[in-house]
């Protein structure tokens, strides 16, 4: 692994120190300049960009598989608008049959008091018409519906919003987002905020702000969700991976989408 050896004496600061009454809004300003420090000849507009905004040839590599996930949108498609047994379709769960919904989510729901997911919803439409749900971490189904629908939405601007009852969510993934995991004592925060810029391996470490954009990404010409994303990183820590749809991986895409707020959503960006 090359990586640099002064990472694991990084200290968890800053962020991580702000109450847990922290307004969601000065969290994200924290970590905004947190990043401006780290990162100070690059602009927040480039943040969006991940890995590829260290890496030129990455970025063109980006541009020159733009159409990648036509296959992958095509499937999802076919997904999102097959008949139920009943005639019903998961188009018709949703408002404006999923156009531009992306943007707002994923949304904190009172009646339960828990942060559901794109992802979510799917399934509570399927299980609502009496049809097989999606596995969280399959590409062929769920990875290629969320492409589809989050296409949907492609240029809106992110508007995730945390109202007072759901601070609690937001600050538990905060807090999971800053905490030491696994066996190489890192924290998402190690590599994200501290090391945004550095390489890893053979890549560049893209920064917190604008990481909830660009998902889900085409890789290998399958869909890989943010929560899958999450779930390899996990492992690379050494950590055992939370499983997707889980509370904690909620609460930290939750935590994640509303730090890219006011960015544009470029949903199915390749990824090598």
């Amino acid at each position: 692994m090359r990586f640099p050896e002064l990472l694991a004496a990084i200290a968890i600061a800053g962020t991580l120190a702000l109450p847990a009454s922290a307004a969601p809004e000065d969290v994200r300003a924290s970590i905004a300049a947190a990043l401006r420090e780290r990162l100070p000849h690059m602009t927040p507009q480039d943040y969006p960009l991940g890995a590829a905004a260290f890496d030129t040839e990455l970025r063109r590599a980006r541009e020159d598989n733009a159409g990648a996930g036509a296959e992958v949108l095509a499937a999802g498609k076919a997904l999102w608008t097959r008949k139920f047994k009943n005639g019903k379709t998961l188009s018709g769960c949703f408002p404006n049959g999923g156009r531009r919904i992306a943007a707002a989510n994923p949304q904190f729901d009172p009646r339960v008091k828990r942060v559901i997911t794109l992802e979510m919803a799917i399934n509570q439409c399927l299980k609502a018409h009496g049809e097989a749900l999606f596995d969280h971490g399959d590409a062929a189904t769920m990875g290629a519906v969320m492409a589809y629908l989050r296409s949907l939405a492609n240029g809106q601007k992110l508007a995730v919003r945390v109202p007072p009852a759901a601070q609690e969510r937001f600050e538990q993934g905060r807090r999971l987002y800053f905490t030491r995991l696994g066996q190489r004592n890192y924290a998402c925060a190690s590599c994200h905020v501290q090391a945004a810029g550095k390489r890893y391996e053979d890549a560049p470490l893209s920064p917190a702000m604008g990481q909830a954009v660009h998902w889900p990404a085409i890789r290998k010409g399958a869909a890989l969700t943010l929560q899958e994303s999450m779930r390899e990183c996990l492992e690379r820590m050494g950590a055992a991976p939370f499983p997707a749809g889980s509370e904690e991986l909620n609460n930290i895409e939750y935590f994640l989408t509303y730090l890219s707020n006011g960015y544009a959503i470029q949903a199915n960006a390749w990824r090598p």
